[in-house]
């Protein structure tokens, strides 16, 4: 799996590209948090949750006002936000010491001991940079490798929609969420599709050649090889606490899972979705401070007055829009693991009112109780979906599969991942106000369960409608949860190793230096072993297959290297207002990604409308007045043939586009060929 090192040559054009992803997704959030005064610990890795609400909800007002989205226009709107953001925080200004609480000195005295001359504050820090560093490395490298080139895309069903959606953004000036589906069905007044990964690709396109594939794959980048580790490293710190060897190992466990980001990348690829899930962490930790179930607030290191309640509800509510306007798949999830979350939170407000003997806070706690049911169950419905995917397991086996994150038929088993979740789930066990998270995890494993294994049906519709009854989607929301696990059990591990190293040194040397030594020694070494470990051969071959993705020579992919180059030369050959006749199950529609030229159909089973069906089989008749007629009704100007070569091989709805995949092989009296790469062909209707 070695890659080329020249091909790393290939991306440094595209570093101000890279860069400025990277100010979209930390600038509008940071200057949220700043004026807001969101000062919490490592409060920066949540920023992009925060940027992502405010792209999402600039899409949405600009398109409402009738303005253009654009790098100005955002900048302009995030100002403003910010000048809102900066009243609040004047409102809660009383608040502001206790979110300062629970800085990095206040570090875990067991796990940040001094070492080698370096205070425990400073061995905090170091952990938390080792955590982000070395799983932005691994994630990095291991993308680089899969996706080879910039300009390469996924050539898989989704990526049709993603590509045209991009260029569709840049051209109508509009990323807004509620229009992006007008692309596909333009009759709809409102057609909601999550628009914040296509507003960012749109707005790093003139620095990525204006290329959608490029500006999709520098998103993907700075996405799945930045945001998703930070926010892995801010809900460990928010769940577990300062610990220096929980962070480190938080940053490798995010990339050491085979499932995410990479195996929705060979599935889909499922771009929304990962953008969704890379801040869901976030998320899920301001849930936590929210309902007193961080670490911090067991430490009693916060403020628990009904301001900075009030307060850390509001931050909930942003990160949380910015989470759910990248793909509302999060709120499906948040709905699952907010449920022992609260039940945890109830239960000890019974006990204390029970202990109290007070029969009026124990019947309304009771009712508070039966109107969480009821909206849980309301907001669960209206979420889910009666789109079909099938199971492809037996119980025993999903739950294996999701057990040991080899989901889907995978081979690949992370084994030290495994072993650390398992240690996790048992430090959860030992600590009551934990145990909630190791019901969580087992929530979405059941979840996945159900998606791979349980028969067509109303309870299987009901449980996972929401992520169209798919198990890839779940599998992806395996490692959320995963990683504080895995941080725990890495301090149950350490903890353990200090002591049978401790235990084995003679009494008259155990010295506070040796003991400082030693804690620090088995520290570093964990979190050393753990990047190989996660990584040798446990993703290996789900990343080829990745790659096999992202190449030309897939037997069932979207385009072949002719058939890019014919749509690269696109602009030769016709009009700016010219319309092209494509089948998208061969690759036709991309000649809009690619080229910017209109095509009958932008997406697999999305149409502009009127008789396509009826064109596709009436142009290469031998009637040339019929054929001219069917053309002009949906000003069709051109005809791309791309042959035979399928995304989806044999599938039923592609029969009606076979009339058209077979041009040059008989003589036609109503087309006439233009141009040709290889079997690519563009023919031009002549009969008119």
């Amino acid at each position: 799996m070695e890659r080329n090192p020249l091909l790393l040559s290939d991306w440094l054009p595209y570093v101000p590209a890279l860069l400025l992803v990277v100010a979209l997704l930390w600038i509008p959030g940071l200057v949220l948090q700043l004026l807001v005064r969101d000062l919490r610990p490592l409060f920066f890795l949540a920023a992009p949750a925060y940027s992502m609400a405010v792209i999402g909800t600039a899409g949405v007002v600009l398109e409402l006002a009738d303005l253009d989205f654009s790098l100005l226009s955002t900048g302009v709107f995030t100002l403003l936000v910010g000048a809102l953001a900066g009243l609040v925080g004047l409102l809660f200004r009383r608040t502001r010491a206790a979110a300062r609480q629970g800085t990095p000195a206040d570090g875990d005295r067991a796990d940040s001991s001094a070492l080698f001359g370096l205070s425990p504050a400073a061995v905090y820090r170091t952990g938390v940079v080792a955590g982000l560093v070395l799983g932005a490395a691994l994630l990095a490298r291991r993308l680089l490798f899969v996706v080879l080139e910039p300009d390469r895309f996924a050539q898989r069903y989704d990526n049709i929609f993603h590509l045209n959606a991009v260029r569709y953004v840049v051209e109508t000036a509009s990323a807004s969420s509620l229009t992006l589906g007008r692309m596909v069905d333009p009759e709809k007044a409102v057609a909601v599709y999550p628009a914040v990964w296509h507003g960012l690709a749109g707005l790093v396109w003139p620095l990525a050649d204006q290329s959608p594939m490029v500006a999709s794959n520098v998103v993907l980048l700075v996405v799945a090889a930045l945001v998703w580790p930070a926010s892995c490293v801010f809900l460990t710190r928010t769940l577990v606490g300062p610990s220096p060897v929980a962070l480190a190992v938080a940053g490798v466990a995010s990339a050491g899972f085979a499932v995410f980001p990479y195996a929705i990348l060979e599935f889909g690829p499922l771009l929304p979705n990962l953008l969704g899930l890379s801040v869901a962490p976030v998320a899920l930790a301001y849930l936590a401070a929210l309902l007193g179930l961080d670490a911090d607030t067991r430490a009693g290191k916060t403020d628990r007055a009904p301001a900075q309640l009030v307060f850390t509800g509001l931050c909930w509510l942003v990160v949380t829009g910015g989470a759910l306007l990248a793909h509302p798949n999060v709120g499906t999830l948040l709905l699952v693991l907010l449920s022992p979350m609260v039940l945890v939170v109830w239960s000890r407000a019974v006990r204390r009112a029970v202990a109290a003997r007070r029969p009026g806070p124990i019947l309304l706690l009771v009712a508070l109780l039966a109107l969480a049911v009821y909206a849980w169950t309301y907001l669960w419905d209206s979420l889910g979906t009666d789109f079909i995917r099938f199971a492809h397991t037996t119980p025993a086996g999903a739950y294996g599969e999701a057990l040991l994150y080899a989901t889907n038929g995978r081979l690949d088993i992370p084994w030290f991942l495994v072993v650390l979740t398992v240690l996790g789930v048992g430090a959860t066990v030992a600590r009551r106000e934990l145990r909630w998270l190791g019901v969580a995890q087992f929530l979405v494993v059941l979840l996945y369960v159900v998606a791979a294994s349980a028969p067509k049906g109303p309870w299987r519709e009901w449980a996972v409608g929401s992520w169209y009854q798919d198990s890839f989607r779940l599998a992806a929301s395996l490692p959320i949860l995963a990683v504080p696990l895995i941080a725990l059990g890495a301090t149950a591990l350490a903890g353990l190793l200090r002591s049978r190293v401790e235990a084995a040194v003679t009494p008259h040397r155990r010295t506070r230096r040796a003991q400082q030594l030693i804690a620090g020694g088995t520290a570093v070494l964990l979190v050393a072993v753990s990047v190989p470990l996660t990584q040798m051969r446990t993703m290996r071959d789900t990343l080829l297959a990745t790659q096999a993705r992202f190449g030309w020579d897939n037997p069932d992919g979207i385009l072949t290297e002719d058939e890019q180059a014919l749509l690269e030369q696109l602009p030769r050959w016709t009009d700016e207002d010219d319309v092209i006749l494509v089948n998208p199950w061969n690759g036709g529609s991309l000649a809009y990604a690619v080229a910017g030229t209109e095509v009958t159909q932008y997406h697999i089973g999305g149409s502009k409308g009127g008789r396509i069906a009826e064109i596709i089989a009436g142009l290469p008749s031998e009637e040339p007045a019929r054929a001219c007629e069917l053309a002009q009704s949906e000003s069709i100007d051109y005809v791309l043939d791309f042959g035979r070569q399928y995304l989806e091989i044999d599938t039923p709805r592609a029969r009606p586009y076979l009339p058209i995949d077979t041009l040059g092989e008989r003589p036609e009296t109503n087309l006439g060929l233009v141009a040709a790469v290889g079997e690519a062909e563009l023919w031009e209707v002549t009969a008119c």
